[in-house]
């Protein structure tokens, strides 16, 4: 049974997380992703500290490995006429486009929508640059971790009380990159199931920053009803209590053990006090309903705390777990990797890349009954199907690709 997109050519001109990740959405449904590097300017995603040695090395990039697995490399100068001329031909053959460069630069090498619509009336193309195609921040610089301060995230990420209390200490997961992405992945298919009945493409115009901003209507409301801008609120939760993240013992190897808590009902407030031995202040009025136990959250957190501090973490969840109480083990990176349940299930894949060796890599979350994503392949080296790209796909010839490697277009 063929993929799912396995009739499906995509032109990947997005890079690092955000880019990257929407082409592998893609490629991991049999979608033929055809990713347009450069040696002249490599993708940040293949950079940084190498793996092996000290010696920066564009193949050792666990994440470029990630969100590019499945994938072909061609290297290709756009600035150069000729290199945006194959890109066009490439374009005349395929159904996606995606990019996510600073506004204006496909428009300067000849290859934005209107061009690319020109040689193909059919194509998708996504654009998901920090702030849309239009608008007055259209030439706003930044990256993902910058687009959490622009929709307000760093301004409610801090300590309510304590030292440092009130400061905002900064929410330091990019999280607006793979969620743009799988935005992206999912404008670009209805655009081509819309494609089946009108035969005509379509342009997605999609900003980093409104995606990720449609994920706080709370503080929005607190604006327009109480007219508050929002507050730092720690682990805190408007509504239940108790709700936290609370200290376990910590390992031999001196690693600090925790465990997040949310209660949201009183059944399991009583399952909780029932977890903790019903201790005598857990029946004090200050914690009799939720708007009590709100009222009181520092003392309770502090009772809390001192409980917790006994358990080691894996115990305490299974603990408080049989009895009915969302208490979770925080899991730092091992603990995540090594975990039985994510492995039965394939979360992680170990795939060989002929630089690193075996190398794991993160799977697929959607299982089907009748479909399912294909074998999970390598990321490609920098250029590696450059030419059985352009002689499958363009059916050039070792004499065109001669030449153009010579005037360095392949590059």
């Amino acid at each position: 049974m063929p993929h799912l997109l396995s009739d499906i050519r995509v032109v990947d001109m997005g890079w690092v997380w955000a880019g990257g990740v929407t082409g592998h959405v893609l490629a991991d449904w049999g979608a033929d992703v055809i990713k347009i590097e450069s040696s002249h300017r490599i993708d940040p995603a293949r950079q940084g500290r190498p793996i092996i040695g000290d010696v920066p090395d564009p193949e050792q990039n666990p994440m470029f490995h990630n969100v590019n697995r499945g994938k072909r490399s061609i290297t290709l100068d756009i600035t150069k006429p000729e290199g945006a001329e194959v890109v066009r031909r490439l374009v005349a053959t395929a159904d996606v486009v995606i990019e996510n460069m600073t506004p204006g630069a496909l428009h300067r090498a000849g290859l934005d929508y209107d061009a690319l619509s020109e040689v193909n009336p059919r194509i998708v193309m996504v654009s998901q640059p920090i702030a849309g195609q239009t608008g007055p921040f259209t030439q706003k610089r930044g990256y993902g971790g910058t687009v959490n301060a622009l929709v307000g995230l760093e301004y409610i990420t801090g300590y309510a009380e304590g030292p440092g209390a009130g400061e905002m200490v900064g929410f330091t997961h990019t999280v607006a990159d793979p969620n743009v992405a799988v935005v992206a992945a999912t404008a670009i298919l209805a655009a081509l199931h819309r494609r089946r009945t009108t035969g005509r493409g379509e342009y997605i115009d999609l900003s980093m920053w409104e995606a990720l901003a449609a994920h706080q209507p709370i503080g929005l409301l607190d604006v327009q009803f109480n007219g508050r801008p929002g507050f730092v609120r720690a682990n805190d939760h408007p509504l239940y209590a108790p709700y936290g993240v609370y200290r376990c013992l910590d390992t031999d190897e001196g690693v600090e053990g925790w465990l997040a808590i949310a209660v949201e009902t009183e059944a399991e407030w009583d399952a909780l006090r029932e977890a903790m031995g019903r201790p005598a202040w857990a029946d004090a009025p200050d914690y009799a309903d939720r708007y009590a136990r709100r009222q009181h959250r520092a003392a309770l957190d502090a009772h809390l705390d001192e409980w917790t501090r006994g358990w080691e973490k894996f115990a305490l969840e299974a603990h408080l777990q049989a009895r009915g109480v969302a208490g979770t083990a925080c899991r730092d990176q091992a603990d995540r990797f090594l975990d039985a349940s994510l492995r039965d299930w394939g979360t992680y894949v170990d795939v060989e890349h002929p630089v690193l060796g075996t190398e794991p890599l993160y799977g697929i979350p959607v299982r089907m009954e009748r479909h399912q994503p294909v074998p999970m392949r390598r990321a490609p080296t920098l250029g590696e199907h450059t030419r059985e790209v352009l002689r499958e796909v363009l059916g050039m010839d070792d004499a065109e690709l001669d030449r153009l490697d010579a005037a360095g277009v392949l590059q």
